[in-house]
């Protein structure tokens, strides 16, 4: 059966009127041109798809940080006045510095929006000015642009202060009760 299908398409490939190898092997060696409404809309798509995968990801950031201080607030409005044993209050305090950190660090990972936007706008800028420049070469530039490793570290340790605290939060618990 799966010879057959594969004979099928073949069969097709074969007789279908722009691929035959006739005409295959005379597109060989030609640069390919895309209609402009086309390269347009794929343009677009990307840039759509950018910007929701970056709002989703400060979106991410932002209630992290909303839900961190929202803890810290809860935490201490509800700690048992006296802390009966040493340790629970050890892991109380190493708790709300952590829950601290991880606000300080998601809050600079936030920061990285207004840095991402203002090296966009300067990158459509530049672009811009290359077009400007010579528009009839009317060639299409894809610039990335990289993350600051500051940034990615700031990142790294809001997930690490969050992680860790969790499992301070978690000892302070057990050595309350226990």
């Amino acid at each position: 059966m799966e010879c057959f299908v594969i004979f099928v398409m073949a069969w097709h490939w074969f007789n279908a009127t722009e691929s035959k190898p006739q005409n295959v092997s005379k597109q060989f060696g030609k640069p390919l041109r895309m209609d402009n409404k086309y390269f347009k809309e794929l343009i677009n798509n990307f840039n759509k798809s950018q910007e929701i995968r970056d709002n989703s990801y400060f979106e991410y950031f932002k209630s992290l940080s909303t839900l961190s201080v929202g803890l810290i607030g809860l935490l201490i409005g509800l700690k048992p006045n006296p802390i009966p044993n040493h340790e629970a209050k050890v892991a109380f305090l190493v708790t709300i510095i952590l829950i601290a950190l991880c606000i300080l660090f998601s809050l600079s990972t936030r920061f990285y929006e207004v840095i991402l936007k203002k090296k966009m706008a300067d990158t459509y800028k530049q672009q811009l000015l290359k077009y400007m420049e010579n528009p009839s070469e009317n060639t299409f530039q894809a610039d990335s642009i990289d993350k600051d490793n500051i940034y990615k570290f700031f990142e790294i340790m809001t997930f690490v202060c969050l992680l860790l605290s969790i499992s301070a939060l978690i000892s302070y618990v057990y050595f309350l009760e226990f």
